[in-house]
């Protein structure tokens, strides 16, 4: 390796990390990190990011509506790092009913970050330890009879993606939702040549439905190792649960020794979110209730 090597690291707002941690996370309403290294010597040069936000809040909704005539329902929640949910419904004139829980909430509980910097600037090393665990939990029973009703739902957790369609005039559909992100361990060595790197993350979805529709029913998975797409064409009752579990525990025997900076075994990372709205959706993902009558 060539002597004289250089290397330019740019913390994005990992300066201020602490302090907003401590004085910003309220006002601004997103924490979190940025990095980006590129490690240069006369030959090569290597370039590395990482990055983590979310939106340090608790929501909660209950709503119940009932009613003849045409409606139309729009939400997006989002700011929770790469946990969302998506919602687009509407009705022609019909009578509508539909009952509602939704809650999301994301905290901060430690980000440790350890840099390595070698003595003549050719390798960057860094170990992050994060908790910034986040939920989305959605419970929701409609019923609709009417001229038509377009319903379309898309719930995402990461890498994970499921997505649920509609069309109908004679509708009902009982669903629950419910993601978790907790922690994650990132380690990368970077050198002038090339980046060796290992990111293990704990999350988890589950999405539970019945439903019945007279025209058209679709339901989508994308996940970097599966890709479902079901297609209803007609009158048709559908029941579904679908779950997903990323987890790790990493021990230095995993990478072979890659990476130096993690000498030492990791027990792994299995934070709670303590979240009571986990517990009552869990309940009602095993509510006999959910089903169609």
């Amino acid at each position: 390796m060539a002597k004289g090597g250089r290397i330019d690291i740019r913390h994005g707002v990992i300066c201020a990390f602490i302090l907003m941690l401590a004085t910003l996370s309220l006002a601004e309403g997103r924490t979190g990190y940025d990095i980006y290294v590129t490690v240069n010597d006369s030959n090569n040069s290597t370039s590395w990011s990482r990055s983590h936000f979310t939106s340090v809040y608790e929501f909660n909704s209950e709503s119940h509506y009932k009613g003849d005539g045409n409606s139309s329902k729009y939400i997006f929640i989002k700011g929770l790092d790469d946990v969302s949910l998506k919602e687009n419904t509407h009705t022609k004139e019909g009578r509508l009913k539909e009952d509602s829980l939704l809650s999301a909430g994301s905290s901060i509980n430690s980000v440790n970050i350890e840099e390595v910097v070698s003595d003549n600037a050719e390798r960057y090393s860094v170990k992050i330890n994060e908790s910034m665990p986040s939920y989305l939990m959605s419970v929701e029973e409609t019923m609709y009879r009417g001229d038509g009703i377009y319903k379309r739902s898309v719930y995402k957790n990461h890498d994970d993606k499921m997505m649920t369609n509609y069309r109908a005039k004679k509708f009902s559909e009982s669903s629950a939702f419910l993601a978790r992100y907790r922690n994650a361990l990132i380690m990368a060595d970077i050198v002038p040549d090339g980046v060796d790197q290992f990111v293990g993350e704990n999350y988890s979805s589950v999405l539970q439905f019945a439903s019945e529709s007279d025209i058209y029913s679709g339901f989508k998975l994308k996940s970097p190792d599966r890709d479902i797409e079901e297609d209803y064409v007609g009158s048709f009752k559908i029941s579904k649960k679908v779950s997903s579990e990323h987890s790790f525990q990493y021990t230095e025997d995993d990478m072979g020794g890659m990476l130096n900076c993690c000498p030492a075994a990791y027990p792994g990372l299995d934070y709670s979110l303590r979240a009571a709205w986990s517990c009552l959706c869990l309940s009602a993902l095993n509510d006999s209730s959910l089903a169609i009558k």
